[in-house]
C-alpha cells in the first residue's frame, strides 16, 4: 500500500488518544456510580455500557486503527467514507444490547439472578463455566478474529456510515463471543468492584493485544475453574457474589 494511503502519525495519535480518553471517562463514570447498579433497565444498560467501554476500548484500539487505515485508503480511491465513529458505535451497540439482555433477564426472574440465596454456588458455577469456555474452539476462534481482524475487513468491507456500523457490530459480536465468559465471571465476583473490573480489563487486553495472548487464555481458564470450585465449596471466602440492581 502506498505510503500516502496510510494514516498519518498525528491522525493515529489523535484517534488512539481519543479512544483512551473515552475509556478513561467511562472508568470515571463507572467508579462514581457506587456499589450498586441502577434499579431500572435503562439506567442499568447505560451504566453497563459505560463499564464495557471502560474495559473494552483499550483492547479494541488496534482494530479501530486498522479500520481507520482501510477506510482512509478506500476514500483516497474515491469510495464513500466509512467513519470510524460508526465502527466504534456499532461495536458498543452490541455490548449495550447485551447489557439490556442481562437487565431484562434479572427483571424477568424477579431479581433471582442477583439476589439468589444460592449466591456462592452460582458464583462458583459461573467461574467454572467461564473457565471451561476458555478451552473451547469457539473461544479460540473469536479470540483469533479479535486479534487479527484484517482478513474480515479485506474480504467483507462495506463503505459508508451504515457499513461502518455493521462492521463494528460484527466485530462486537466476535468480541462478545470471546469475552462473555470473562464478563460472566466479573458479574459473579462483583461487577461494581473496581479491582475485579481492572483485573478483567487487563486479562482481556492481554488476550487480545499481547503476542502471547492466545496461549494465555487457557491459563486464565484453569485459574477460573480452580477459583470457581474453591468458591462453591467454601475453600475461598466470597464476601460478595452479585450486586443487586436496586431491587429490579
Amino acid at each position: 500500500m502506498p505510503e500516502s494511503l496510510h494514516l498519518s502519525s498525528p491522525t493515529k495519535y489523535l484517534l488512539g488518544g481519543g479512544l483512551l480518553v473515552a475509556s478513561a471517562l467511562a472508568w470515571v463514570a463507572s467508579l462514581r456510580a457506587g456499589a450498586a447498579m441502577p434499579g431500572d433497565i435503562a439506567g442499568f444498560t447505560a451504566l453497563w455500557t459505560a463499564m464495557m467501554a471502560a474495559m473494552m476500548l483499550p483492547s479494541v484500539l488496534p482494530a479501530v486503527l486498522l479500520f481507520a487505515t482501510v477506510a482512509h485508503s478506500r476514500a483516497q480511491y474515491g469510495f464513500t467514507v466509512a467513519p470510524t465513529a460508526g465502527f466504534v458505535g456499532g461495536y458498543l451497540g452490541v455490548w449495550m444490547a447485551a447489557g439490556a439482555g442481562v437487565a431484562l433477564a434479572d427483571q424477568a426472574s424477579g431479581g433471582w439472578v442477583t439476589m439468589s440465596p444460592w449466591g456462592r454456588m452460582l458464583a462458583g458455577g459461573a467461574l467454572v463455566a467461564a473457565g471451561i469456555y476458555q478451552f473451547t474452539p469457539w473461544k479460540m476462534a473469536c479470540l483469533g478474529y479479535c486479534r487479527e481482524p484484517l482478513q474480515f475487513f479485506m474480504g467483507h468491507w462495506r463503505d459508508g456510515l451504515v457499513g461502518a456500523v455493521q462492521m463494528g457490530a460484527y466485530h462486537g459480536l466476535y468480541c462478545l463471543g470471546c469475552c462473555w465468559g470473562l464478563t460472566l465471571a466479573l458479574i459473579a465476583l462483583g461487577m461494581m468492584n473496581p479491582l475485579w473490573m481492572l483485573a478483567s480489563a487487563l486479562v482481556i487486553l492481554a488476550e487480545k493485544a499481547a503476542p502471547w495472548g492466545a496461549r494465555f487464555a487457557p491459563v486464565i481458564g484453569a485459574a477460573l475453574i480452580l477459583g470457581g470450585i474453591g468458591i462453591a465449596t467454601g475453600w475461598i471466602p466470597l464476601e460478595h457474589s452479585m450486586h443487586s440492581m436496586g431491587g429490579m
